[in-house]
Formats: C-alpha cells, structure tokens, sequence
C-alpha cells in the first residue's frame, strides 16, 4: 500500500472514530455519568469529522463521477448506497420493533409496530437516523455524475449556498438528517472536483497545507467565538469546516509515516463501512440493558473517564470481527450489493 493511500485510510478511520466516540460520550451522558472533558472533545472535533469524511469520499469516487453514467462503476456505486441504506435502515426497524428502541433507533421506534413502518418507509426519502450518512452518498454521488458537465464553480457556488441555508431549513420532526445532506453536499464536491490538487499538494507540501488549513480555521473560529452571533456561524461553518478538513487530511499524512501508528489506522480506515453502520445498534443494546455496564462506571471515576475510548475501542472490534465473518457467509449482502445485481449493473459475465 503507497503512503498516499495509507493517509487516506488513516484519515477515514480518524472521522469514523470520531463519530463512534461521539455518539459513545451521548450514551454514557444519557446515564448522568459524567465525562465533562469528552464532550468537550466531541464538541470541538464538530467541525472536522463529517467535513473530512464527506470530503474523502468525494476524492475516493472523483474518477468515477467525472466519468459520468456511462462509467458503470459509478452506476454500482450510486446502487450500494442505496442498497446498503435500505438493508441497513430495514435492520434498524427490525431491532426497533422486536428489541424496543431509545437513542439510536428512536426515531424508528416509540409506537406501534404499524408506525414503525411507516417510519421506515418515511425515511426511505427522509433520513432521521445515524445511517443518513449512506443515503447521502448515493444522492450526492448521482447528483454530481448527472451535473458532471456543468461548470464546476456554478455547482460549488450553489452547493456553498445551500450549506449556509440549511442551517435554516424547516425543522420537520426534531430529528431531521436531510439538513446534513444539504450541508455537506459542498465538501463532497469539494473532494471530487479538487482530488488531483489535493492529492498533489498533500504528497508535496503537507505542512503548508497543515499551516494554511490551520491558519484558515482559527480566523474563522476566533470571528465565530468573539462575535458570539450563531447566524454569523452559520455563515462560517463552510470556510471553517472545509479548513478543518484539510487540517484532518494534513495530520493523516504525517500520521501515516509512523510505522504501527499509520499502519493500523489504515488498516481499520478500509474497514469504516461495518463500524459506522452498526454502532449504534451496539450502542443501543447498551442503553437498552445498561446493568452489566452503567453500575461499574458509577463506581469507577477512573473507569468512567476511559470509558468512551474503551467503549468506542470495543465496537470497532466487534463489528469489524463480525463483518469478517459475515462476508464469509450468505449474509455478506449486508454490506455490498447481491453479486447478481453488481453482474448486471456491470454487465460482467457470471
């Protein structure tokens, strides 16, 4: 594996960790343990996570798209998206209905089993749930392929707009993930539109990069932070996120110079897919049976304080383990599209 891609991997597996780690902390708080200093540290990662993330994947898939449809590989990507959402979203339900429901699945649970699906059909279209992420890059991915003939400063201008509108989309259940959809739009086409220069820039000179990144962050925080205005934030959040996600790509490249450190962060970043869309079923099997676990930490201030990197340590093992296994067995179509479907989307023999 070549450096570049190792800083890649590294990278992806920083923000998935970080959303993992994040929605541990919002578990263990729902309990009134306190980890004061770890919900600090997921406040202050906000700006970097899902802006880095979205903008990697639009640099992994930035060939693709630029093909346009008659690439079929993008047709296969656009296809898994949804597919893994609909299985995934599905699932959720599933463990919703038959297992009860508190965080993580809440807002597919709560009623009866009737308004259980019709919040799964619900949010076929309209994503409530941590999984919105999936859907996101079936639509961002197929959006950009179909536009991929319009001048690429229109589309970003319009994607930057919509960022800083979506802040003030309308609310419609409390709970709405298609505001993220329009608000990361933009650094997914960031990534796709800016792979080469970044690719080039960041094999070149990524401590200029780290600097510029750097210094582009903090002017934008600190007019953030002494102007105390959440409309002037808003307006912000584009320039402020997309420096803090060439501050997470920057890092990543030197990251992947230390030898076990770099290696196997790249190693888990190949595997994010199975961690992101099964941790928060994990987690609401925490929640729902918390007596083998919230006792000890209400003992244990030393345990408490560890607790979220443990806790977020142990379900990307577990899911990782249990996607090892699963791969190797029928049930593999949880985590990629049915081999006949591919077939056909690829027109590849059988």
């Amino acid at each position: 594996m070549t450096p570049r891609l190792a800083w890649i991997d590294g990278a992806r597996a920083f923000c998935v960790l970080a959303v993992v780690t994040m929605h541990t902390v919002l578990t263990v708080q729902a309990f009134g343990i306190e980890i004061d200093g770890w919900r600090w540290l997921v406040d202050a990662l906000g700006p970097f996570r899902m802006s880095a993330l979205s903008l990697l994947s639009g640099l992994l898939l930035s060939n693709r798209i630029r093909r346009g449809w008659t690439d079929r590989s993008v047709r296969a990507s656009v296809a898994m998206s949804w597919w893994l959402y609909a299985v995934w979203l599905l699932i959720f339900t599933i463990f919703a209905i038959a297992v009860g429901s508190f965080l993580w699945a809440g807002p597919l649970g709560g009623g009866s089993a009737v308004e259980s699906w019709q919040a799964f059909a619900n949010q076929l279209v309209l994503p409530r749930t941590i999984l919105w992420y999936v859907l996101a890059l079936a639509v961002w991915t197929a959006l950009l392929t179909t536009l991929r003939r319009v001048d690429p400063a229109l589309v970003l201008v319009v994607l930057a707009v919509l960022s800083v509108a979506s802040f003030s989309l309308p609310v419609l259940d409390g709970s709405d993930q298609y505001r993220n959809i329009c608000r990361y739009a933009l650094f997914f086409a960031v990534g796709v539109y800016g792979s080469a220069w970044m690719r080039g820039e960041l094999s070149r000179r990524p401590a200029s990069v780290l600097l510029a990144a750097s210094a582009g962050f903090a002017a934008c925080a600190a007019v953030v932070v002494f102007g105390a205005n959440t409309h002037v934030e808003h307006v912000l959040s584009a320039p402020r996120d997309l420096a803090g996600a060439g501050v997470v790509l920057a890092c990543a490249v030197f990251v992947a110079r230390i030898p076990l450190v770099g290696r196997g962060l790249a190693w888990v970043g190949r595997r994010t897919l199975p961690i992101y869309v099964m941790h928060g079923l994990l987690l609401e099997v925490m929640i729902l049976f918390p007596g083998w676990w919230v006792p000890s930490l209400q003992k244990s201030d030393a345990l408490s304080i560890v607790s979220p990197a443990l806790i977020m340590f142990a379900i990307a093992a577990a899911t990782i383990a249990i996607h090892e296994f699963a791969t190797r067995t029928p049930i593999r179509v949880l985590f990629a599209l049915p081999a006949p479907w591919r077939r056909r989307i690829l027109k590849e023999a059988p």
